[in-house]
């Protein structure tokens, strides 16, 4: 009877792992990963990076099955906080609007794809088999901005990990509450699932020194930043494989054979859109001479404030650019009416967004205002417009749109701005996966590589492509080789 109970534990035992569902295995291998302060916070760079490197290890070593159940819950879970985050995103941060986060935290969510992207490649003939699949790269080193805390988690997350990565999360000090608070909660869904801790770490006061800690740390084997142009630079001479989000100053061009009525609609609702803070929003309008006027009046309608006065124009671009030439951190984020009365500019209703009819060398159309401020630059003929549209956005090569039914025009203006995103007749935050665009051409877009050259990034940016060869076989075609 002893040797027959020890046979039925024994089959027991082999049965739950062959299910790969037990629970005395998913404890056994959260009782071996360190805590740290718990949910994947940590006091200790080292120590961070240490947890999510043995986490990556386990999870190198999993089924795609199990990449795609710590995906589920990490979409489940967070999908009754979409109001709440967006909320308390709002009130740390000060900028933008709870209307504009919970679209940006629903395209985050539902439309980032994920290990569907990352089918392997075959190639068969006579000379045998050749296969490419994605692989992980290990521990991630990313970093996030205030301005889209917890969208960025979730989006990098599932990215990261639906390529078998893990990630050491350098959350912005501006909104260090709310993405401690979205680092926990995903730990807590993700380990629920699958018994697995520390898939995203982070330290429990995060500070540039730590950042700047983490990209050099050894078992780091990427980085994927999004951020300022002095921390998108650290990860470029950090000498590590780096994908950069860098900086943007996307025009909108607006052409004579442009529909104005849905030009002015389109432009206005998507630099309106969170209070402009998105790097891909229109920060200026370049429009051709003879539908100025209409394109205008348009754009009045559908929320802009006309500033006329020359001397409140100058006020504006002293009072909101810094001795630096940035953006100055009182205004950016914050509402028209707010800079409006912060600058003694009488208005009426309730504007949106702030325009002003001015030069191309006017500093508010040549610096990235992250605030609703929208100038517009009149030229003669399309191709001036596209050639002040080349200057004002600076090289980035980052987002830029146009306004036309004229094709070639379209095509001359996609093909000269060579920017990582172009939209023709729409918001630009439609490139973004904002509104309904349709699985893939709407897929969830937040680290947005210009400086790298990656583009708008999905998982298998975050995979190392391998190659494997099998010269003997294998082809269904032919026999002989």
């Amino acid at each position: 009877m002893a040797d027959q109970s020890i046979e039925a534990a024994i089959r027991k035992i082999l049965q739950e792992e062959l299910s790969g569902n037990a629970s005395s295995s998913a404890a056994t291998t959260s009782e071996v990963q360190p805590e740290g302060l718990g949910n994947g916070i940590f006091t200790d760079v080292n120590e961070a990076i240490a947890a999510a490197k043995q986490a990556q290890e386990i999870l190198a070593d999993k089924p795609m099955d199990f990449r795609n159940k710590a995906i589920q819950a990490i979409k489940d879970g967070f999908g009754p906080y979409i109001e709440y985050m967006a909320k308390e995103t709002r009130d740390e941060t000060g900028m933008g609007t709870v209307e504009a986060k919970i679209a940006k935290l629903k395209n985050a969510l539902y439309n980032t794809p994920g290990t569907e992207l990352l089918q392997p490649d075959v190639e068969t003939g006579d000379g045998g088999m050749v296969m490419y699949e994605y692989t992980p790269f290990g521990v991630i080193g990313a970093v996030g901005p205030s301005t889209n805390p917890c969208e960025t988690v979730i989006n990098n997350s599932i990215m990261m990990i639906a390529g078998g990565n893990t990630i050491f999360f350098g959350a912005h000090p501006g909104a260090k509450n709310i993405t401690r608070w979205a680092v926990e909660k995903l730990n807590e869904f993700v380990y629920d699932a699958t018994g697995l801790r520390n898939v995203l770490v982070s330290l429990d006061t995060p500070s540039i020194e730590s950042v700047q800690q983490m990209m050099q740390h050894p078992d780091i084997a990427m980085l994927a930043v999004t951020g300022g142009p002095a921390v998108v630079h650290q990860a470029l001479i950090s000498g590590k494989k780096a994908v950069g989000a860098g900086a943007g100053n996307p025009p909108a061009m607006v052409d004579a054979t442009a529909d104005i009525d849905l030009a002015a609609h389109n432009i206005i609702t998507s630099a309106q859109f969170d209070n402009e803070i998105l790097c891909t929003s229109e920060k200026e309008i370049i429009v051709e001479a003879p539908v100025k006027d209409e394109l205008l009046t348009k754009i009045q309608q559908n929320g802009a404030f006309l500033v006329k006065d020359q001397k409140d124009i100058d006020h504006l671009a002293e009072m909101t650019i810094g001795a630096n030439g940035a953006p100055d951190r009182k205004y950016v984020g914050k509402d028209a009416t707010f800079i409006l009365e912060e600058a003694g500019i009488s208005y009426t209703g309730h504007p949106t967004v702030i325009t002003m009819d001015v030069d191309k060398d006017n500093p508010l159309v040549k610096t990235e205002m992250l605030m609703p401020i929208l100038p517009l630059v009149c030229e003669p003929d399309f191709d001036a417009v596209l050639a002040t549209g080349l200057e004002v956005e600076g090289g980035n090569h980052h987002t830029a749109s146009i306004h036309s039914n004229n094709i070639q025009h379209i095509n001359k203006a996609a093909h000269r701005m060579n920017t990582s995103i172009f939209v023709a007749n729409g918001p630009t935050f439609a490139a973004t996966g904002v509104g309904d665009n349709g699985y893939y051409s709407g897929a969830a877009a937040l680290t947005i590589a210009t400086p790298t050259g990656e583009g708008t990034t999905t998982a298998k940016t975050f995979t190392r492509r391998r190659r494997f060869n099998c010269p003997q076989g294998f082809s269904l075609r032919s026999w002989e080789v």
